[in-house]
């Protein structure tokens, strides 16, 4: 079935089943609420409508969205092969490699992969049409909104993407793609997912949580700038006409409100006295709900309290711990989807091929430790000293430096001074016996002879023991 066929195929299935009022994967309103459509904006109970903008209102969900979106987009990454009886090495001949740092003519890698990654936080879902050459091989990754890109179905299962572009730019760069693009031709990364085909969207799923956090900024917002909530009031015994009361108003106004005016001393007339209003119970209930929904969308997006700025009772050596957690447990759920899409896209896995993420700029310690990692390194023969000072921004040193460099209780026994190998008794060639000469052999042999011989004390008391018992034996 050819290309026409299909897309045929596609848009008569999709008008018999509008027609006959059911609803395909092509139909903008299906699953707009589990999946975040395109075109509809979900609303809530507080009243507050959640989209992909309007979630970022809410403080947290600007701080978690943004701290995931820099740290995928500043880690570095490149293109590796894993050869046989080799370690990983970076494999710069392949048109991937010079992709993956400019996807396209207006974008570095880092920005397109922060627009991405925020697409995939907030939608689940982050598309990049592939724009080719005459000979099909891929020259630039276009990033689009989510909000641009539908899905569609055809009756024979496969896949198309329609993307509707909102600007000129977007349209001048896609108009070499079909209206439906084949899922050959686009980078669809996605979250988690329930059909596999869409990933879900997450603000969609919490848009309450949300919601009610940008509903109590409002609402305090509104306190502050309605004056709701008065610090205190003025009060007197005397009888104030309309008149002398909106004056003095003003005037306790004008004299003491803001922050140009804090400190002043009051003065009052016909016997005024302030008093100060506490806070309420109810008041201190509306801070720790605040505090509870920024805990909610930690929750929601896997982000650590404390990289949202909620640090009390943390430590150092707690953080640390938790930045790491934060580093196995988080980000590297996405930087493995990028890695494993990205291999499924381009046929990278047939050719011993993968891109891979450098963690070391998140998980880098401070320069003490790092000292004492290379050494522990360098001692365990894993690696050189000048591996360490290339790590360290120094220049490299060369010939010994660039060895492996074996400890002393790790040696060879007897090769510690000398460096050769040792035989099979643990001795060098300068600890092993050395061959005679005939003048020393003679006198080696004269010596043992003569340490052999038998002594005439010996003798004679062998003899004398013998006669000893020859004599008993007479006598019995």
């Amino acid at each position: 079935m050819g290309i026409l066929d299909r897309l045929l195929g596609l848009m008569r299935e999709r008008d018999d089943r509008v027609a006959s009022g059911g609803k395909t994967r092509s139909d903008p309103n299906l699953d707009s609420l589990l999946w975040g459509s395109s075109l509809y904006t979900t609303q809530s109970v507080t009243g507050v409508a959640i989209n992909q903008f309007t979630a970022l209102n809410a403080t947290a969900v600007m701080a978690a969205v943004t701290i995931l979106a820099e740290d995928v987009a500043k880690l570095p990454w490149s293109l590796y092969q894993n050869a046989e009886g080799e370690g990983r090495r970076e494999f710069q001949n392949h048109y991937l490699y010079d992709l993956l740092q400019e996807p396209n003519d207006y974008m570095n890698g880092l920005e397109f992969r922060e627009m991405m990654q925020v697409a995939l936080a907030l939608r689940g879902n982050a598309y990049a049409p592939i724009i080719r050459d005459g000979r099909a091989r891929p020259i630039e990754l276009i990033p689009v909104n989510p909000d641009w890109c539908q899905m569609w179905e055809a009756p024979t299962g496969e896949l198309f993407y329609r993307v509707t572009p909102n600007g000129l730019h977007a349209m001048a760069k896609l108009r070499s793609l079909p209206s439906l693009i084949p899922a050959a031709d686009m980078l669809h990364i996605r979250g988690f997912s329930s059909n596999g085909l869409l990933g879900a969207s997450r603000i969609v799923l919490a848009r309450e949580a949300i919601a009610l956090s940008i509903a109590q900024e409002q609402q305090a917002a509104r306190w502050m700038g309605n004056g709701a909530q008065p610090s205190g009031i003025l009060t007197t015994d005397q009888k104030l006409g309309d008149a002398a009361a909106k004056r003095m108003a003003q005037d306790w106004k004008n004299m003491h409100s803001g922050l140009a005016n804090s400190g002043k001393t009051a003065v009052f007339e016909q016997g005024l006295k302030f008093e100060k209003l506490s806070m309420t119970t109810a008041d201190l209930d509306f801070i720790n709900s605040r505090k509870f929904q920024l805990e909610e969308v930690a929750r929601i997006f896997r982000v650590p309290l404390y990289m949202l700025g909620v640090t009390v009772g943390e430590t150092k050596g707690n953080l640390a711990q938790k930045g790491q957690e934060y580093v196995n447990y988080t980000l590297t759920g996405y930087t493995n989807r990028w890695a494993a899409k990205y291999s499924q896209t381009f046929g990278l896995r047939r050719d011993r091929l993968s891109v891979g993420f450098d963690f070391r700029a998140l998980t880098e310690a401070d320069i003490s430790s790092r000292i004492n990692d290379w050494r522990i390194a360098i001692m365990s023969m894993i690696a050189t000293p000048d591996e360490a000072r290339i790590d360290l921004g120094m220049r490299p040193q060369g010939g010994e430096a660039a060895k492996l460099h074996f400890p002393q209780n790790m040696a060879a026994a007897g090769s510690q001074s000398t460096g050769t190998q040792a035989d099979e008794g643990g001795r060098t060639p300068e600890d092993a016996p050395q061959p005679l000469s005939k003048a020393r052999r003679r006198s080696r042999t004269l010596r043992t002879r003569a340490d052999t011989a038998p002594r005439p004390d010996v003798i004679a008391a062998t003899q004398r023991m013998r006669a000893a018992a020859g004599a008993s034996w007479a006598r019995s």
